[in-house]
């Protein structure tokens, strides 16, 4: 459903989101909001979704450095060498 409602802005920049859309949406404290700013003026909040910890957890893998076998067991040898100098 497509609601559309006034709020006023607090002393401190604080908006309430009215109730009738906080049930709808299930919102509760705490929950992260995107907030966007237009050239027009403009300005949209977008709930953050949370992230499955296995997406996560594929996201870091994703962003590691790749894992080169060959130069690792190179550096292993040559660490080697220098201990038995």
């Amino acid at each position: 459903m497509f609601m559309v409602d006034k709020v006023k802005l607090g002393k401190k920049g604080q908006i309430t989101i009215p109730k009738k859309i906080r049930d709808e949406d299930s919102l509760k404290e705490d929950d992260v909001f995107i907030v966007k700013h237009m050239p027009s003026g403009t300005i949209m909040l977008e709930k953050q979704r949370r992230k499955n910890p296995y997406d996560m957890i594929f996201e870091a893998i994703a962003m590691a450095p790749k894992f080169d076998a060959d130069k690792a067991w190179k550096e292993v040898k040559e660490e080697r060498k220098r201990e038995r100098s």
